[in-house]
């Protein structure tokens, strides 16, 4: 098989996946799960998995393993990782009574712990590898159970063979089948020009397409090539601009941001009439109460550019922010062109200078961190991005840019211990709001206090902005893949997507 994206998780284990279409947990190592109370949790876990035959000799993994993995988070914050503490900060300790068993001790109640656990981040990994290679795994191509073996990294894309010693889901468990996984070999070649994808994939050296590749127009012409099948479903995805937290301290300079983007406009531009305004949770959370309506979100986001524009000259926008910076990249289109909107109106609507820096990836991602460890400005004022880690959640969805313990720290410089006093006020405030929501255990509840949060979001016209999204996300993958996710397909990364099933298969 044959896909342009790339994503590690298909080399490790990890207690379970989770199924956003069935609200199904399936288990991978893990055999049962109880919450023993709001602060235990206790998973049984399978007995006879091994790591691969090149990792730690093969041995036998254990629970002493998983607690191990879970112990690593840290590490991965000031690395621009996926990992944040929405994800692990609800985990005081792990215990682990016996080699099978792991017993999660909580700091607080988590409505999603269960569903965080099925994150992408929470890969069981060999202490042995892990400390030969002083805690960088990039130095190495494996060090975990996971069905395939990585046996090629390189520039234009990575191989995986699949392991000969992986253990037998017995008793399955959904889109883990007790022989799989059934494709013996995955080859991900890494192309980053949209237009030499989609040739390929048309040419048959692809064998699936993904989202971030195709939009309603794209889908129709695929969808009439013969051996192709395109899906689509609703996208349930955010796209935010962050504010550096460290300058727009003051609320007028943020709402003039705010009112001089026109929603509708971007809408029909940038994902052809198929957007939705941004929550900021996702659309079908929202759908479910875990936000608000498209109708609130239109009154609370107008689109006003005469008063965006006399807010900015009252509050001294233009000798706040001489020249507002901003960073993108051109490997995600979307961060490109969602940027180039943004400038254009602003340079129009509020009569600000934007300058655009374009960069590679690896430097967009060390641009969005910079500063954290020294409490620091960032080398730029506004920041388009998205997060596709987890988008399984509530609170992990686009609140983690909202949220000091999700991005709104590393990322936005809304910190608890902000030299800004302003700052550090507001990000009391959102972590307040935040933890009340998490820690409610009532479903019904707990929307009421989502909603609360993202009230005050708009209220506060910060600390990001959300953007709107796409309606619908597309797939298209040729007809020899068989039992694709077709109903989950958008959570490739998070559960049961394209990465982590193993029950797909190809038709020769």
């Amino acid at each position: 098989m044959v896909t342009n994206p790339i994503h590690p998780a298909k080399a490790y284990s990890h207690l379970w996946t989770y199924q956003p279409s069935t609200k199904t947990v399936c288990y991978d190592l893990a055999l049962e799960h109880e919450q023993v109370d709001p602060l235990t949790l206790r998973v049984k876990i399978r007995q006879g998995v091994k790591f691969q035959a090149d990792v730690a000799n093969g041995r036998e993994l254990t629970a002493e393993d998983i607690a191990y993995s879970y112990t690593r988070f840290p590490v991965a914050l000031t690395k621009g990782s996926q990992v944040n503490q929405i994800q692990w900060g609800w985990i005081d300790k792990i215990e682990t009574p016996d080699k099978y068993t792991v017993v999660i001790k909580q700091k607080n109640p988590f409505a999603s712990n269960v569903i965080s656990l099925g994150s992408s981040a929470f890969a069981v990994v060999a202490k042995e590898v892990v400390e030969a290679n002083g805690g960088d795994l990039m130095k190495v191509m494996n060090a975990g159970s996971g069905p395939y073996r990585m046996v090629k990294r390189e520039p234009t894309g990575t191989r995986y063979e699949r392991n000969p010693d992986y253990f037998q889901h017995d008793p399955p468990s959904p889109t883990y089948v007790k022989e799989g996984p059934y494709i013996d070999v995955w080859e991900e070649a890494i192309i980053p020009d949209p237009a030499t994808i989609k040739a390929k994939f048309l040419a048959g050296e692809l064998d699936v397409l993904t989202v971030v590749n195709i939009d309603r127009l794209v889908a129709d012409e695929l969808g009439r090539e013969k051996g192709v099948k395109v899906v689509k479903g609703p996208a349930n995805g955010h796209l935010v601009m962050q504010f550096d937290n460290f300058k727009w301290t003051d609320k007028r300079h943020r709402q003039a941001v705010w009112m001089a983007i026109d929603r509708d406009a971007f809408i029909k531009n940038l994902y052809l009439g198929e957007g939705l305004y941004g929550g900021p949770t996702a659309s079908e959370f929202a759908k479910e109460g875990y936000g608000l309506s498209q109708d609130e979100l239109k009154k609370l986001q107008p689109f006003n550019p005469a008063e965006a524009k006399k807010l900015w000259q009252e509050s001294g926008g233009a000798q706040a922010f001489p020249t507002v910076k901003m960073v993108t990249m051109q490997a995600i289109p979307i961060f490109a062109t969602a940027t180039e909107f943004v400038k254009k109106q602003l340079e129009q609507n509020l009569g600000a200078k934007v300058e655009v820096e374009v960069v590679d990836p690896a430097t967009y991602v060390a641009r969005a961190v910079a500063g954290f460890a020294e409490k620091a400005p960032k080398p730029w004022d506004l920041f388009i991005a998205w997060e596709l880690s987890l988008q399984t959640i509530p609170d992990y969805n686009a609140l983690a840019h909202y949220v000091p313990v999700g991005y709104g720290a590393i990322f936005g410089n809304l910190r608890p211990d902000s030299p800004k006093s302003e700052t550090a006020a507001f990000a009391v405030k959102m972590q307040q709001l935040w933890a009340a929501q998490a820690q409610e255990l009532n479903p019904e509840a707990r929307k009421q206090k989502v909603q609360e949060i993202v009230r005050t979001i708009h209220q506060e016209y910060g600390p990001a902005v959300p953007l709107p999204v796409p309606e619908f996300q597309y797939a298209a993958f040729r007809d020899r893949v068989k039992n694709y996710p077709e109903k989950d397909f958008m959570y490739a990364n998070a559960g049961t997507g394209l990465f982590r099933v193993q029950d797909l298969w190809l038709d020769a």
